[in-house]
């Protein structure tokens, strides 16, 4: 196995001024597994999902082909295009592997799913050489898993997930500090900030607010009394770059799940998977912002006679990442012998497992 060795991690006998966070993202993790173990696949445009995609390769993604489209609309797209299976255990194996090759020279560190995670790297690095870090990293697990990842350094959690995003795939992105930060979001659509979720863009949308630089100009009190002390205090400080440094390695568990009721009954099952969709990627963020993991996820949908039904799986395995816990939901909506006159559907989720177990267990 290649080692992450030299100079570079040496933990440094002067203490650096910052905190410096660093943030990977595998890139098209499911994509790019098949495609290392099926070398016939590399340079093709690939797929994974049944009947919806849960993600797809780059090369698929050149011809608009996104991640959560229903497999028809893809295929049309780009009619070359392989959709496989998922294949959950197998992204969970190496998604393991990668983890311990960063706890072999850390436990600093803080997965958030199977292919993402924070690494403090305060300790290893001088300012000046943080690209070399970086460097090495990347060639740290590319060397022993043969797949690419994102990565971005930044101040904070916040502007570490930011910078991963910037330069996909297989780049790298530094914010040098809270100004670099700021400077580079100011112009940017609100989506840019991950925290910021599809309900609350809605709502700034109605205020003509779609930038954040234009979020950025409103005051604390008038974003209260818009929005509310909690939401309020917390797009403040988001567009502002303030977060948390803090790498959490366990936390307390609970359960959660959400649901929605529609005012009119629904039979278009298009238009029940994109809430399924809304649903799971919410939870993720929930469980991903409380580094939870689940096991057990259930499907809960009520007819427009009242009459409801509850359907569960439990995987082998303890699990927050998006694309998991959809590819779960949509194969057990899939399985449903009814799917018309939909008055509610729900996801909950449940057999949370710590982060310790996970990472035994993955």
């Amino acid at each position: 196995m290649s080692a992450l060795n030299g100079n570079i991690l040496n933990k440094s006998t002067d203490k650096p001024n910052e905190t410096c966070i660093l943030h990977y993202d595998m890139d098209a993790f499911f994509a790019s597994v098949e495609q290392h173990i099926n070398p016939s696949l590399k340079g093709k445009p690939i797929a994974v999902g049944h009947g919806v995609l849960t993600t797809c390769s780059y090369e698929a993604r050149a011809f608009g082909v996104k991640s959560a489209m229903p497999a028809t609309t893809a295929k049309k797209l780009c009619p070359d295009l392989i959709i496989l299976p998922v294949n959950i255990e197998l992204y969970h194996k190496i998604g393991k592997d990668i983890q311990s090759l960063i706890l072999a020279f850390t436990d600093n560190c803080e997965f958030v799913s199977v292919d993402e995670g924070y690494v403090d790297i305060t300790e290893y690095i001088h300012k000046h050489s943080i690209e070399t870090f970086v460097s090495r990293f990347k060639r740290y697990i590319f060397e022993n898993t043969r797949l690419t990842c994102s990565v971005g350094i930044g101040f904070n959690r916040l502007s570490a997930k930011i910078a991963s995003d910037i330069n996909k795939p297989n780049g790298f992105f530094i914010f040098s500090n809270q100004q670099h930060f700021l400077d580079y979001i100011n112009e940017k659509n609100i989506s840019v900030i991950p925290s910021i979720g599809k309900r609350t863009i809605e709502l700034l949308n109605l205020f003509n607010i779609t930038k954040v630089g234009q979020l950025f100009k409103l005051e604390k009190d008038e974003l209260i009394s818009k929005f509310g002390i909690n939401r309020g205090e917390h797009l403040y400080n988001l567009v502002r770059g303030v977060g948390s440094s803090a790498i959490s390695k366990d936390r307390k568990r609970q359960s959660i799940g959400h649901e929605t009721t529609f005012n009119i009954t629904i039979n278009d099952t298009n238009q029940l998977k994109e809430e399924l969709k809304t649903l799971s990627m919410r939870l993720s963020k929930k469980l991903k912002s409380q580094n939870l993991f689940i096991k057990t996820i259930s499907l809960k949908i009520r007819y427009s006679n009242f009459s409801t039904h509850t359907k569960s799986k439990t995987l082998s395995f303890a699990t927050n990442s998006f694309d998991l816990i959809y590819a779960e939901v949509l194969y057990i909506f899939n399985s449903l012998n009814d799917k018309q006159n939909v008055r509610l559907i729900g996801v909950h989720l449940s057999s949370f497992a710590k982060k310790s177990f996970v990472q035994l267990k993955l």
